[in-house]
């Protein structure tokens, strides 16, 4: 499995804004998904769980993980820096 970085990092706000956390590759996003995520786990949680799983399999691209740990992050109310979101 080769951790690929990401194009674009994305930044997380967690706890009320008092951790930042930088993800910028899938196997950071599978470490903030699976150790530091909140208890808010919801359909996109479980959905950026299997993107990330199939990504180390090399069935998904590594971009398709970003998305949907944004989306996961939205759902569960987690902040994301805006320019995040855009790229």
């Amino acid at each position: 499995m080769d951790d690929i970085p990401w194009h674009e990092s994305v930044l997380f706000e967690l706890n009320d804004r008092q951790d930042v956390i930088t993800v910028s590759s899938s196997l950071e996003a599978a470490d903030l998904l699976l150790n530091k995520w909140p208890k808010k786990r919801g359909p996109s949680y479980k959905l950026a769980v299997m993107t990330c799983l199939d990504s180390f399999r090399g069935k998904q691209p590594p971009e398709l993980v970003r998305q949907d740990l944004i989306a996961a992050a939205i759902e569960a109310h987690i902040y994301v820096k805006p320019r995040s979101i855009n790229t």
